[in-house]
């Protein structure tokens, strides 16, 4: 059976739409449409799942956020497993890799501070621990 997409990266802009709302540094966010996440605080982040080619698990799926798929298949960049991807665009569905960047934790928290999307923590919502 034929694959229906020649390549990851055509797999990724086939299932994302450029962003009527969303824009950063002159270019527009590519809004994910497949499959969606919702974590804990409620921000949406989207989902693809890949056969796994090689190794002990080869034939399995496995299901990654598309936005980590999508750094690596468009820019090679390997991501560890401690490593995550910042969206700069602050659009958790974005995938264009124009807007993607790998850091650590502490720098995504870092910049979710500095531009104003730190939502706090249930401690901090309700004054000390909840009280």
């Amino acid at each position: 059976m034929p694959f229906k997409y020649a390549s990851l990266e055509d797999r990724i802009i086939a299932n994302s739409v450029l962003s009527e709302e969303f824009a950063w540094n002159g270019s527009r966010c590519w809004d994910w449409i497949g499959a969606v996440k919702v974590n804990r605080s409620g921000m949406k982040y989207g989902r693809i799942a890949r056969r796994i080619k090689r190794g002990p698990r080869k034939g399995k799926v496995k299901t990654d956020a598309a936005h980590r798929v999508a750094l690596k298949a468009f820019t090679g960049r390997y991501l560890g497993a401690k490593m995550v991807v910042k969206h700069l665009c602050n659009n958790s569905l974005c995938v264009n890799p124009a807007h993607l960047q790998g850091g650590t934790q502490r720098a995504n928290v870092r910049q979710c501070v500095r531009d104003g999307r730190h939502k706090p923590g249930v401690a901090n919502q309700h004054g000390a621990f909840g009280k």
